[in-house]
């Protein structure tokens, strides 16, 4: 198969993120504090995994790719709560095997080839991370969750994919100027804003 074609066919199957970061730090005086109990953040914790895993065995969410399969490990990395505790907000960090990314069509040879030439930093083999947030409401002691619908990509550190997280969410989501996004997720505003009237 030609290189070139290859290349193309790679860079259709990965997410572009931008290199350029505004930044907006929530004000100290709105910064949510807010102390879980650790029973119910463990409890959280173990649901929000059999959620995921659903989601991924269905490919509904943020796993809509076949990539994902049951294969996949589901680590939930951050949880955070409204002040009643019915309202939450998860960071999911998966772990998937590289080839997953790439088409059957392309062998270990041409991925050396691509990651030699710079249009991949995922080798083959081995494995990479990948960082998701997902909105959690709950209603009589069930958890519903949606995907956020903001993806970290093909990491193969997963603290830089923690990293990552906390600047899109903390650092840059209230620099976006459009509607729902006018709060960092750090932000005791952000679980009034209007982002939530999906649950309405």
């Amino acid at each position: 198969m030609n290189k070139n074609i290859l290349i193309i066919i790679l860079l259709s199957f990965q997410l572009i993120s931008c290199q350029n970061r505004t930044i907006k730090l929530t004000p100290q005086e709105f910064i949510s504090k807010i102390i879980v109990p650790k029973e119910l953040y463990n409890k959280d914790s173990i649901d929000l995994v059999k959620l995921i895993k659903k989601e991924v065995k269905e490919h509904k969410g943020g796993y809509f790719s076949e990539a994902y399969d049951t294969s996949t490990q589901v680590i939930i990395d951050t949880i955070m709560y409204s002040s009643d505790f019915n309202k939450l907000i998860f960071f999911i960090i998966d772990k998937k095997e590289n080839k997953s990314i790439y088409p059957n069509t392309l062998t270990k040879e041409d991925v050396d080839y691509l990651v030699k030439e710079g249009q991949t930093t995922i080798p083959y083999e081995g494995y990479h991370f990948t960082g998701k947030a997902y909105f959690g409401i709950r209603k009589n002691d069930n958890l519903k969750i949606k995907y956020f619908g903001l993806t970290t990509a093909h990491y193969v550190n997963i603290y830089d994919v923690k990293k990552r997280q906390k600047q899109l969410y903390f650092e840059e989501y209230s620099a976006v100027n459009e509607k729902g996004y006018e709060y960092n997720l750090d932000d005791k505003r952000f679980w009034d804003s209007d982002i939530w009237n999906f649950n309405k």
